[in-house]
């Protein structure tokens, strides 16, 4: 079976203007479902201070977001196999911005927690809508690049976030900066809605097609998505702990300040960045993104275990970690092909759903077990615990490669 996506009602090329317009809304969506991600965290002593709760009643608000977000994300894969991803893609990015912008409005924490809740039920849809739409829209010879791009405007998400809200809360107050955070979303979910049109959403699908569940079932238990399923906790683990932990290593190792230490961290994150871009033109340019998994996270291994040997000096430590962070981003568009590649074209949505949630297990775990290696011994256990995971995802890669010539079989 060709991995390509079979078009439907929408035939013909796309022109380079509309597979542009295309990346750019697509990306713009992922932009704002970031930039929510985090749109508490600047707001916290503000929010704090006003409605008279701790720091653990808040951030009770945002694990409220996280887990609707990630019970519903397969739901969401489904539904978007089920009924097409561009109606999903809108209907989510409204839920999700609706709710932020009535966030700004209540005066309540327990509204604010249902409202976080309800706008994580809306974030669900991003990747496995994404995923869907670019694939259909974007010519293959582009397809890494708009992977990439897709990739770095979720990151410039997160770094705006910290510097635009506690902009808008210095100059208002944090309700109407959380106001505002969702009119932008609006106007997003607005454009998206008015311009759909040039949008693709092409896989042949029948509405009522019979076995869809035990079609996808038989897709997510195969040997080659099961691998990429684990490859995103492994891989998420890894670069979860370096981001999460870095800090606390390079003071408690190194006797580096605070800032010093954050300014290696943001230059790990910022590499990432980077290397997104180079990745898309690297995963362009080779069918073989298997290899360029396994050399670039072979690399990441490395790197990251000379920094956790704690016998080099503290700037070539820094090197490694930023060597470390350009792999993060150079593997990304790679990665995603091959999921892409590997996925049924029908269950594309259920499937890019699952490896995800794969995805938030390594992120959501890996912190709290690298700081429980930190509390039984040494700091630099947090190196050695990124390095061991990078090592298994190529295993998982070896595994999902193995006698693995086409994508998985629908039947």
């Amino acid at each position: 079976m060709n991995a390509s996506v079979t078009p439907s009602a929408e035939t013909g090329p796309q022109s380079n203007g509309q597979q542009m317009a295309v990346v750019g809304l697509i990306s713009a969506g992922h932009f704002i479902s970031h930039f929510y991600v985090i749109c508490l965290a600047p707001l916290y002593i503000a929010m704090s201070t006003d409605l008279g709760v701790g720091f653990a009643e808040l951030g009770l608000i945002s694990s409220g977001f996280f887990l609707a977000s990630a019970t519903l994300q397969m739901p969401a894969g489904l539904l978007v196999d089920r009924i097409g991803a561009k109606r999903v893609l809108f209907v989510g990015m409204f839920v999700l911005s609706v709710s932020i912008t009535l966030a700004g409005l209540t005066e309540s924490y327990w509204a604010l927690l249902v409202l976080f809740m309800v706008a994580g039920a809306g974030n669900c849809v991003f990747h496995p809508c994404d995923y869907v739409i670019l694939s259909s829209s974007i010519s293959e010879d582009r397809l890494g690049r708009a992977f990439s791009i897709h990739s770095f405007s979720g990151s410039a998400g997160f770094f705006v976030a910290p510097i635009v809200l506690p902009f808008l809360e210095g100059a208002t107050d944090w309700r109407t900066a959380l106001f505002i955070s969702g009119i932008g979303g609006l106007v997003i979910a607005g454009t998206i809605l008015l311009l759909q049109g040039v949008m693709r959403d092409s896989v042949s699908r029948k509405k009522k097609e019979p076995g869809q569940l035990r079609r996808t079932k038989n897709a997510l238990f195969s040997r080659r998505i099961l691998s990429h399923f684990v490859y995103f906790i492994t891989s998420s683990a890894a670069t979860s702990a370096l981001s999460g932990l870095t800090i606390v290593v390079l003071v408690a190792h190194y006797g580096v300040s605070k800032e010093l230490a954050g300014i290696i961290l943001t230059s790990y994150l910022i590499a990432a960045s980077v290397g997104v871009i180079g990745g898309g033109i690297i995963a362009d340019k080779t069918k073989r993104h298997d290899m360029v998994l396994i050399v670039t996270m072979l690399i990441a291994t490395v790197a990251t275990a000379i920094a956790a040997l704690g016998t080099i000096p503290f700037w070539m430590c820094a090197l490694m970690l930023l060597v470390a962070g350009v792999t993060k981003g150079v593997v990304a568009p790679s990665r995603d092909l091959m999921v892409r590649n590997d996925a049924p074209p029908a269950l594309l949505g259920g499937v890019v759903a699952f490896v995800t949630v794969g995805f938030t297990i390594g992120n959501g775990a890996a912190p709290a077990i690298a700081g429980w290696l930190v509390d039984i011994g040494s700091p630099l256990n947090v190196f050695w615990f990124a390095a061991a995971m990078a090592l298994a995802s190529i295993a998982c890669v070896l595994v999902a490669r193995r006698d693995a010539p086409g994508p998985v079989d629908q039947k």
